[in-house]
């Protein structure tokens, strides 16, 4: 019985999940371009995000403590009329005269108030014999129903215009908003306090500094990349050309890696993808063409897929083994710490974004030599 209500749970989350990434892969991966678009500079758009990072922070504290009270169902809840008014401020911004960095906060506070729930009720509802199975499952099931996103909303920007595209963002989230108006998730009791995160980090000081090396990555690899897509190609349309390209290449083989990792095999799954992901962001920083981003970019899809698999099952252990609610907002120290590194370094390399690629390929090489700690062997 246990096992079929969390079963039936799991299929909850993987459903508002897709939803909610279908509406990201039209609108996310455009707002810096549009940014861009309507006269703002690179810099400002850096500062966007170190704001919007900051605010994400700042929410999962708050969402953690404000679980507890009012249940993060209504928290999820609560999260999308502050959704709603960030689609609109960023449909407004151009004509009245709202500030970039107002709409930095909002879409912090939104996305903060998403994810921390997201992992956490994720993390408990996860069956602890089939973790690597769930996270491939969580990662797959956005990335095949979203693949084309971000080629649509391209197509939907040049032929039209950006406000159209945020129009029918706005209608993807709605959609997204009504099954969670009609879906009852029960309710998750748990404690947080500071002196549990704190002991955390001093349980687990791998894994958290491995979250700030690796987010550093994952960072380049979903914003400046794009961004430097654009830049050189001068086309929206080659920006959503390798979003797709990314999304399909990860989505074919995900599955495929959620079945095969096991105790057995999963350091070897995270070294291969390590030395591939090295080679293609040293390949990024020299190579130059059209054809070789969208090449690029589709190995890069295969290789994180090898390596965050494997990876993110062993944080998602961790997270059902210990105080879920206290892990994953204290995650989200390091890995702000990594996203403000990440855009301090693009200001001072908004002339040459590229910089920022052997900066990627360098911090893989720590994980050519992480094994999972002991107190995560004991699960």
């Amino acid at each position: 019985m246990i096992l079929k209500l969390f079963r039936k749970n799991i299929n909850k989350l993987h459903t508002m999940n897709s939803l909610e990434g279908l509406g990201w892969s039209l609108v996310g991966i455009y707002i810096p371009i549009y940014l861009k678009t309507i006269g703002y500079s690179w810099e400002q758009v850096f500062i966007y995000f170190i704001i919007q990072n900051t605010a994400i922070l700042f929410a999962s504290f708050v969402v953690a403590y404000l679980g507890r009270i009012f249940s993060l169902r209504r928290v999820l809840l609560i999260r999308f009329p502050v959704l709603f008014i960030f689609l609109i401020l960023l449909f407004f911004i151009e004509t009245k005269n709202i500030s970039i960095y107002l709409l930095a906060l909002v879409d912090g506070l939104q996305s903060g108030m998403f994810w921390l729930p997201m992992h956490i009720l994720f993390s408990r509802f996860i069956s602890k014999d089939d973790i690597e199975g769930e996270t491939s499952k969580l990662f797959a099931i956005p990335q095949f129903i979203c693949m084309f996103g971000p080629l649509i909303g391209g197509l939907i920007s040049s032929s039209l215009n950006f406000g159209f595209l945020f129009g029918v963002g706005f209608v993807l989230f709605v959609l997204a908003f009504i099954p969670m108006v009609m879906t009852r998730i029960e309710v998750t009791r748990y404690d947080f306090s500071m002196m549990d995160g704190f002991s955390l980090f001093k349980k687990y000081p791998k894994y958290f500094f491995s979250e700030l090396l690796l987010n550093i990555a994952e960072e380049i690899e979903g914003v400046i990349w794009p961004i430097f897509v654009y830049i050189n190609v001068a086309s929206i349309a080659s920006v959503g050309f390798v979003g797709t390209l990314l999304a399909v290449s990860s989505a074919v083989f995900t599955l495929v890696v959620g079945k095969i990792s096991n105790k057995r095999n999963q350091r070897t799954l995270i070294i291969t993808g390590t030395i591939v992901m090295m080679m293609i962001w040293f390949f990024r920083f020299y190579l130059e063409g059209e054809l070789t981003y969208y090449l690029l970019t589709i190995f890069s899809g295969i290789a994180y897929v090898l390596f965050s698999i494997p990876y993110y099952s062993g944080i998602y252990k961790i997270g059902k083994k210990e105080k879920t609610a206290v892990f994953f907002a204290f995650r989200e120290v390091p890995v702000w710490m990594a996203r403000v590194v990440v855009f301090c370094l693009a200001l001072v390399f908004v002339e040459n974004l590229e910089v920022l690629f052997l900066i990627a390929g360098i911090v893989y090489i720590y994980f050519l030599f992480w094994k999972r700690s002991s107190h995560d062997n004991n699960n």
